[in-house]
C-alpha cells in the first residue's frame, strides 16, 4: 500500500535544511490477509489430493458384496484405513501445511469424525455416511481448487471465499453426494430420492463452508451434512 511521508529538501547553495517540505509516496508492504490465503503450489496440490482421494473408496463397495448394515469385517477395515490415513496425514503434515498452520489435528479429526460417527451410529443407513464423505472429499475439495484456479468475484460476507468456489462445491459435491448415496442405498432408491436428500444437504453445507468462523470448515461441513442427511433420509426414505 502507499502512505505519504514528509521529507525536507536541502538548499543547494548552503546545504542547510529550510522549512520548505514536500510530500512523496512511500511503498510499504501490504500486510493484508492474503498472506494467509492458500496458493496452488506443490504443498496445496498434495493437500487437495489427500483431501479428495478417500472419497473414491466407497466406489469399491459397488463391486464388493456386503451386508446392510455393514458387517464387523467391513467396519473394522474402515477403522483401520481411517487410522492409517489420519496418522499418515499428521506425520507428514509439514509437506502440505499452509502458512501459519502449526498442526493438522483439527483438520484431520474434523474430516474423519463426522464420517465415522455417522457410519457407526446410524447402522442400516450407511449411505448417509458415504454421502458425508463425498461432500467433504469432493464438495469441499473442489471449492478450494475452483477458488484458486478460477478466482473471480468474492463473497460479500467472506472475502476469503469466491463465488466460483461456492458454485463448484454445490455442483461437484451435489453430483458425487447423489451418486454415492444412490449407490450405497439398501434397498435401492430412485435417483430422484437420492437427489432430494443430497441436493438440499449440499446447498446448506456449501453455505456453511463459506461462513467466516474460526472453527475448521471440515467440522462445519461434516457435521451439518451428517445431521441434514439423517433428517432427510428418515423423512423421505423412512
Amino acid at each position: 500500500m502507499h502512505v505519504l511521508q514528509t521529507v525536507s529538501r536541502p538548499d543547494s547553495a548552503t546545504a542547510s535544511w529550510p522549512d520548505e517540505t514536500r510530500t512523496v509516496p512511500v511503498n510499504i508492504p501490504n500486510c493484508s490477509t492474503s498472506e494467509t490465503q492458500p496458493r496452488l503450489d506443490g504443498a496445496e496440490c498434495r493437500r487437495r489430493m489427500l483431501h479428495m482421494l478417500p472419497g473414491f473408496l466407497p466406489f469399491l463397495l459397488w463391486v464388493i458384496p456386503h451386508t446392510d448394515p455393514w458387517g464387523p469385517i467391513l467396519v473394522s477395515v474402515l477403522w483401520i484405513l481411517t487410522i492409517l490415513i489420519g496418522c499418515g496425514a499428521l506425520l507428514r503434515f509439514g509437506a502440505f501445511a499452509r502458512a501459519r498452520e502449526d498442526n493438522g489435528r483439527d483438520s484431520v479429526i474434523g474430516y474423519a469424525l463426522p464420517v465415522l460417527g455417522t457410519l457407526c451410529l446410524c447402522r442400516g443407513c450407511e449411505e448417509v455416511g458415504v454421502m458425508t464423505l463425498a461432500v467433504l472429499a469432493f464438495g469441499d475439495g473442489s471449492a478450494t481448487l475452483a477458488g484458486l484456479l478460477i478466482g473471480g468475484s468474492r463473497l460479500p460476507w467472506n472475502t476469503r471465499k469466491t463465488w466460483a468456489g461456492l458454485i463448484s462445491f454445490w455442483i461437484v459435491g451435489g453430483v458425487f453426494a447423489t451418486v454415492m448415496y444412490w449407490g450405497e442405498a439398501r434397498p435401492i432408491v430412485s435417483w430422484i430420492a437420492a437427489l432430494a436428500i443430497a441436493g438440499p444437504t449440499v446447498l446448506l453445507a456449501g453455505a456453511a463452508e463459506t461462513l467466516p468462523w474460526r472453527m475448521n470448515d471440515n467440522w462445519r461441513v461434516g457435521v451439518l451434512t451428517a445431521v441434514m442427511g439423517i433428517v432427510l433420509h428418515r423423512w423421505i426414505v423412512g
